[in-house]
């Protein structure tokens, strides 16, 4: 697949409503000071500056300007930046859009222009390096990885005489035992269709369940009707409008909160979620766990996010070493950041290395039995990730929600994924 086809059909697909953004791209000369443009979604913006603060003391030739954008809009905006030319040296990335943008010939591979960076994939869990892959090269270093699991009460399930469920009936069968003692949704979940999130928390269910989205040729399974997708989005359905079992809410700290007040018994999160719930200052802290996701093959999505390089960056000598420089104090070296990451924020990490550590075992202790997290981790499978998967994620999020609310039938809504998934893979596929 050659670059100029995946300009034309990035444009064409992606952004046909979207101007060019303006920008322009900054020099430098092989010597001297830089300043280095470090993009990331809004998240703990605080200790990223303080993060920031450390490597610029410790690297005095090396300024670091901090741009952050909205979760719900970084993935539109970051292709403007990169299409309009702003100038953007080392940023966030994705497991769903790297394969996009590596293609587009928006980021390098780390190990093309820095082989030392191989030396990281043996200490890296295995489903967040095949995420930093593209083409059998590593092209960044994790940010933080996680895990999305099945979060539950204990103590509701305790008081209850009930145990953690094993498999979905369960989850259902539990779920009515508790609306019938009085509980108006015993399952709180986001339902966000503008979020990643939204579609990863499925496939998440799925691995729990045995299942496939795809299968090894990248052909749609989903939408066949004896496959475990389809099954559990007729359950999501069937949860919220035939037993009115669930309630939704649009992001994942709203779940939160609506957990702390001992109204539901379950949800699905990105596993950090319980380093909230357990902390010091919640309200019901302690009453909370979580279980090898319910299906026959306990297994669930993990994923990795990552310090990626764009192109622009690579092209120059001195911003090419400053930008390894960064990405390697912040994703490698002695691991100090995502180790600030797990102790501070409770945020998981693909760094194999820290799982030994004193104080990441002390702080993770606190809020999660480390084994059964382990235990969950050994089992983690990471999604499919293709040049169209972050589009057809976009596409394909919306129909989920018109499934969920009983909008469309499990059948329109998956027969359409599947065609535009198809559709996509014939355009872009190699």
């Amino acid at each position: 697949m050659t670059k100029p086809k995946w300009y034309l059909l990035l444009a064409l697909l992606l952004l046909p409503a979207l101007a060019h953004a303006s920008g322009c791209k900054a020099e430098a000369t092989a010597e001297g000071p830089v300043t280095l443009e470090f993009v990331t979604w809004d998240y703990s913006i605080d200790l990223i500056l303080e993060n920031i603060k450390t490597f610029e003391q410790a690297n005095p030739n090396i300024k670091v300007n901090h741009t952050g954008y909205s979760w719900n809009v970084y993935h539109d905006t970051m292709v403007l930046r990169f299409k309009g030319k702003t100038q953007t040296d080392v940023f966030y990335n994705g497991e769903d859009w790297l394969p996009e943008w590596a293609a587009a010939g928006w980021v390098v591979s780390l190990e093309d222009h820095f082989p030392d960076a191989k030396k990281y994939k043996e200490a890296t869990a295995s489903y967040a390096l095949a995420d930093m892959t593209y083409n059998g090269k590593l092209y960044g270093l994790s940010y933080y990885a996680d895990l999305i699991t099945f979060q539950y009460n204990k103590k509701i399930l305790g008081d209850n005489g009930m145990t953690a469920p094993e498999d979905w009936d369960e989850v259902l069968q539990d779920s009515l035992k508790l609306k019938q003692g009085g509980m108006t949704f015993p399952f709180v979940y986001e339902f966000a269709a503008t979020l990643p999130n939204f579609y990863s928390a499925f496939v998440s269910q799925v691995y729990g369940r045995g299942g496939d989205m795809f299968d090894k040729d990248l052909n749609p399974v989903f939408n066949d009707p004896n496959g475990e997708a389809f099954k559990h989005l007729q359950w999501l359905q069937d949860a919220n409008v035939k037993h009115k079992i669930m309630a939704f809410n649009d992001h994942e700290t709203k779940v939160q909160i609506s957990m702390e007040t001992g109204e539901h018994a379950f949800t699905v999160l990105y596993n950090y979620n319980l380093g909230a719930l357990n902390g010091p200052q919640q309200p019901l802290s302690g009453q909370f766990d979580m279980v090898e996701m319910p299906g026959k093959a306990h297994a669930c999505l993990g994923f990795a996010k990552f310090y990626c390089m764009t192109a622009q960056a690579a092209e120059n000598e001195t911003r090419r070493n400053a930008a390894w420089k960064f990405i390697e104090a912040f994703g490698g070296g002695d691991y100090w950041v995502a180790k600030r990451w797990a102790v501070d924020r409770a945020l998981g990490f693909a760094q194999l290395p820290l799982f030994d550590d004193p104080d990441v075992q002390k702080a993770f202790s606190s809020w999660i039995d480390v084994e059964k997290y382990k235990s969950q981790a050994k089992l983690a499978r990471n999604a499919t990730n293709t040049e169209w998967k972050g589009m057809w994620s976009e596409f394909f999020r919306p129909l989920m929600a018109k499934a969920f609310v009983g909008d469309a039938s499990v059948k329109e809504v998956m027969d359409q994924g599947a065609a535009k998934w198809s559709e996509y893979k014939k355009l872009l596929g190699k």
